[in-house]
């Protein structure tokens, strides 16, 4: 189970540890936290509602 884990965490923690560049998309899932990244940086906000059930 442990070796499971690793083989799951391993490239999770890899991937987070990669630069971004200018022209990846990262979602954020908290509107004040993106709207003072809007303001910091001068670009839009893709605002997505989403009604489930």
């Amino acid at each position: 189970m442990k070796s499971a884990a690793v083989l799951f965490l391993l490239p999770v923690a890899l991937l987070a540890q990669t630069k971004l560049t200018d022209d990846e998309i990262v979602w954020l899932d908290n509107y004040q936290t993106a709207l003072k990244e809007a303001r910091a940086t001068g670009k839009p906000i893709f605002l997505e509602y989403r009604c489930e059930p």
